[in-house]
């Protein structure tokens, strides 16, 4: 079965496809800094460090208002989380991801307080959501054409677990004209998931 999803009305024919081309999420402006040490992959941000321990060592680290571990699973493509993987033998700690002060100023355009901690934390964990999600392939586009063929909107790069999360941030990011292909689409999006 093709791993596309299509649906028409009022003249226009949408597509929902796997972006094939998915841009690595870690060439995006991200709050975090991803450091990953690994002898096959590379993997995360670019960085001066050598080994884990420099960087646990290093002002960066010290000077970290919020760091997670990054976890990495290896068995028939790469999976990443802040937690660690059940299997010991094809998972292990690659790096970090963390954000200092000085970063999260300039992300936010201000001196971040204590209790921003948190939303800092849920950011971070988005973002290895996310770089998990491009391992994963988990990430769409769409096309919609008008009766005669020629494709009148389009986008690309939504990332995503679900479908119906993925329609519900492209319906977000449409002219309010198309709004109904994907309310038509979400509406079958559980039969189109066991095809995704």
């Amino acid at each position: 079965m093709e791993d596309k999803m299509t649906v028409s009305s009022g003249g226009y024919r949408l597509s929902v496809f796997r972006d094939e081309d998915a841009p690595n999420p870690r060439q995006w402006e991200n709050l975090g800094k991803m450091v990953c040490w690994h002898s096959r992959y590379d993997l995360g941000d670019e960085h001066e460090f050598e080994e884990m321990s420099d960087f646990l060592e290093s002002e960066e680290y010290k000077n970290a208002i919020v760091v997670l571990p990054v976890y990495m699973y290896d068995h028939s493509g790469l999976a990443f989380s802040t937690a660690p993987f059940a299997d010991k033998w094809d998972s292990r700690q690659v790096g970090f991801i963390y954000v200092t002060q000085e970063q999260a100023k300039e992300y936010f355009g201000r001196e971040i307080k204590e209790q921003d901690r948190e939303g800092i934390k849920e950011l971070l964990l988005d973002e290895v959501k996310t770089y998990d999600q491009y391992f994963q392939g988990d990430c769409y586009a769409f096309k919609i054409s008008n009766e005669y063929g020629k494709v009148v909107d389009e986008d690309k790069g939504y990332f995503g677990n679900s479908i119906s999360e993925v329609l519900k941030e492209m319906k977000d990011n449409v002219n309010v004209e198309y709004e109904g292909l994907f309310g038509k689409m979400e509406k079958h999006s559980s039969a189109y998931a066991a095809m995704m």
